[in-house]
């Protein structure tokens, strides 16, 4: 069995250019065998085999970056509800005037400044990644990532205004459902603005989701039973303790909603003598778990934020790594191809699968976009939780002849 000087089995590599998933060649000469640049056809949906292969260290660095960004994330929603006067919240709902109330929200300098960081950081960190992939990658290339680049810094301020004023956009919408009932219904102001402060932060199907889980709670002593709640039962954990949900298509929660997976489970016992004695949820024990529900909801909304844009960030880093090198002549524009990168596990959805296929098998060229179920897309991610990566690599002429 012949084997590399770096340890590669040949044999092995020749398997796996039979099976069409090839990540490296060697040439065998009389000298010491040395690594060549990738040259082979990729197979439309690349498997991830491999966690040295590049796309898995995109997935796995931009992993690394969520719990950052989704601290700053939660800290900035926590200190958003934490600047809101409940007096001032009163007032302006007792004017009657919507308007008034969410001219009260938004995000704190802090928080924002906290979360533009944090947003800054990963999209550097990704750059110098990038960076080192194309060093590896292209024989005789030095090339350092340039972080004070003038596009890069457009960039990253466009980016990070554009997701705090979405952030507080739909925040307002979440509230807006709330105010509107509350005044229509001519509930006490003080009992809506409490609620209000409950689910600042939350987008409005989630405030929506929160407000629903209320009334189920204020009538939970008349079921018979307590359909998917699972009372008693235990949360869905994936390897590491993590909290899992079911997704629908576009990654939007769907348990946390219509099975209240998001609650907090020490009130099962609560719940269920309600439902077996007949007997009313107090409003102290309605609150409790209502609070706990829309922490919780926050808290996913802030990890699901993150771990979109740390992808975002990441690819974008890494792609703007190879865009500095073709500006330094490092590397040809036209020979470079992006590819389109599956994350291959059960939790692949219907809304990324065909995107490969829909795509030339080479890639597409640098500067082409991506066809997409949702239309034409430059990076990842397609949609909120989306965990797909590119893969940008060199080619020689003639092989894209």
């Amino acid at each position: 069995m012949i084997r590399c000087c770096d340890g590669v089995n040949y044999r092995r590599i020749t398997r796996r250019l039979q099976l069409g998933v090839i990540t490296e060649m060697i040439q065998i000469s009389a000298g010491p065998y040395r690594r060549l640049r990738p040259a082979l056809l990729l197979p439309q949906a690349i498997r991830k085999e491999r966690s040295d292969r590049v796309p898995d260290q995109v997935e796995a660095f931009a992993a690394k970056l969520e719990p950052a960004l989704a601290k700053a994330l939660l800290g900035a929603f926590q200190a958003q509800a934490g600047a809101v006067s409940l007096e001032a919240v009163v007032a302006a709902i007792e004017s009657g005037d919507v308007g008034k109330v969410l001219a009260l929200l938004g995000l704190p300098a802090d928080g924002a400044g906290l979360v533009a960081t944090a947003l800054q950081d990963a999209t550097w960190a990704a750059g110098a990644l990038g960076a080192k992939q194309i060093a590896t990658r292209i024989t005789g290339a030095t090339f350092a990532f340039n972080q004070l680049n003038p596009r890069l810094i457009d960039w990253l301020s466009t980016y990070s205004l554009g997701l705090i004023r979405q952030i507080n956009d739909t925040t307002k919408d979440g509230i807006r459902q709330y105010l509107t009932a509350g005044m229509t219904e001519g509930r006490n102001p003080r009992d809506t603005a409490r609620q209000v402060r409950q689910v600042i932060g939350l987008t409005d199907r989630q405030a929506q989701a929160v407000k629903n889980f209320r009334k189920e709670l204020e009538t939970f002593h008349l079921r018979r039973s307590a359909g998917g709640y699972n009372l008693g039962g235990k949360i869905s954990r994936a390897p590491g303790g993590a909290q899992v949900y079911a997704l629908d298509e576009d990654g939007q929660l769907k348990d946390g909603i219509l099975e209240r997976r998001l609650r907090d489970f020490r009130f099962d016992g609560q719940l269920q003598r309600a439902m077996q004695q007949g007997k009313p949820l107090t409003p102290a024990q309605i609150d409790k778990m209502v609070e706990a529900y829309a922490r919780k909801y926050l808290k996913y909304r802030s990890e699901t934020i993150a771990r979109t844009e740390a992808l975002r960030t990441t690819n974008f880093g890494v792609q703007d790594a190879w865009r500095q090198a073709i500006a330094s002549g490092t590397v040809p524009e036209e020979n470079i191809r992006r590819q389109w990168v599956l994350s291959r596990d059960a939790r692949l959805c219907s809304l990324c699968a065909p995107v490969p296929r829909m795509n030339p098998k080479l890639g597409v060229a640098f500067g082409q976009p991506f066809a997409t179920p949702k239309g034409a897309q430059m990076l990842p991610p397609l949609h909120p939780n989306c965990r797909c990566t590119v893969w940008i690599q060199p080619f020689e002429p003639e092989q894209l002849a």
